[in-house]
């Protein structure tokens, strides 16, 4: 019975498939958050040292205007009037413009770290089709957006209302006040309305980062066959990790047989193990495993070292325990030096035996 499941994206994105969806620049990420935490930093900043940034715009302001009557307006002069405007305006501004600049920048890297992609930039011929265009609109997307929307002008202007409503005191009382006065009260009145629309734009573009993200793990999640075809990808075809491995056991078995001929003793149970070992006192701090095969590999190795003058010795149980417990290439553990030992001991002498009955059979020659 087939997976009925198959296509329906019920899996959660794998790296690689984030990593792919990362590259092509989609993150989980909130742009009311980014605009709430520019603001919330202009308005600190404002805070800070917006006392003298008035206080410089209106010595700007107050010197134009004296000598706007003493200036004469001529093509030769306006240039040098408007430089004479715009640099200090610049230079109250541009503080302001670069930490809205840095703030939004620190808020994208919160959301999803450091992220260089040219992808989004490259042109979706289907956003131009007018069929999708209008399912985009009915989407669910499109109704959080607007509900989102409705919610926001709602909570804004409901702060509005009671921030002017508890001024009105105070407002109904500027008609009869010096102008100084009425812009104090103006700008505390607009700096109210702001922070109070901050903080609560704040919490809204936070429960926003939320949902967000939570959309962006929906929209990746994957099929199972999806997964399965990710799985094949990166691991190969399963036939063909077959044929690697029995490559690679092939190699290590050339390799192991290429071992047998440099050891000290094979070790046998007679006929079924057999243990190759080898003992270097100047390298080794412990007889060490070359080689070992049950069977048809245990008579390969028999014969190899048959071949090659290696001597072989019957050990049944010594063999058996070798064969469970070391591996190739292992040294042999400790609760077996003193067997080990003796049969090294047996095989040195047998090779003294046959050096002296060389050397006999050399002297009578």
């Amino acid at each position: 019975m087939p997976d009925e499941s198959a296509g329906e994206r019920t899996e959660p994105a794998t790296t690689r498939k984030r990593e792919q969806t990362r590259r092509r620049g989609r993150v989980a990420k909130s742009q009311d958050l980014n605009a709430t935490i520019v603001l919330v930093a202009v308005l600190l900043a404002f805070y800070m040292a917006g006392g003298n940034a008035l206080g410089e715009l209106y010595r700007v302001f107050q010197f134009h205007l004296a000598t706007a009557c003493s200036t004469e307006l001529t093509p030769s002069t306006m240039g040098m009037v408007l430089m004479n405007v715009l640099i200090p305006l610049g230079r109250i501004v541009l503080p302001f413009m670069l930490i809205a600049l840095v703030s939004g920048v620190l808020a994208n890297v919160m959301q999803f770290g450091v992220l260089v992609s040219a992808e989004p930039l490259n042109p979706d011929l289907t956003k131009l089709n007018p069929f999708q265009g209008w399912s985009r609109f009915f989407s669910m997307k499109s109704f959080v957006e607007l509900l989102k929307s409705i919610i926001k002008l709602v909570l804004i202007g409901t702060i509005a209302y009671r921030t002017i409503r508890g001024a009105l005191p105070r407002l109904v009382l500027l008609p009869a006040s010096e102008p100084g006065p009425i812009a104090r009260e103006m700008m505390l009145l607009c700096f109210q309305l702001a922070a109070r629309a901050a903080l609560a734009m704040l919490l809204l573009s936070l429960l926003d980062y939320g949902y967000q993200r939570w959309e962006f793990e929906r929209s990746i999640r994957m099929t199972r066959q999806e997964v399965r075809e990710e799985l094949r990808e990166l691991e190969g075809d399963p036939h063909i990790r077959g044929r690697i491995r029995s490559i690679r056991r092939q190699m290590a078995l050339q390799r192991m047989m290429a071992e047998v001929p440099s050891a000290d003793v094979v070790i046998t149970n007679p006929f079924h193990i057999a243990v190759a070992l080898r003992y270097d006192i100047s390298k080794m701090s412990a007889p060490k495993v070359v080689a070992k095969g049950a069977r048809l590999l245990a008579e390969r190795i028999k014969q190899i070292a048959a071949e090659n003058s290696v001597p072989i010795v019957e050990k049944r149980a010594l063999a058996q325990l070798l064969y469970k417990s070391v591996e190739v290439g292992q040294e042999i553990p400790e609760n077996l030096y003193q067997v080990v030992a003796e049969v090294l001991a047996y095989v040195y002498q047998i090779d003294r035996r046959a050096e002296k009955a060389r050397e006999r059979t050399m002297v009578a020659a």
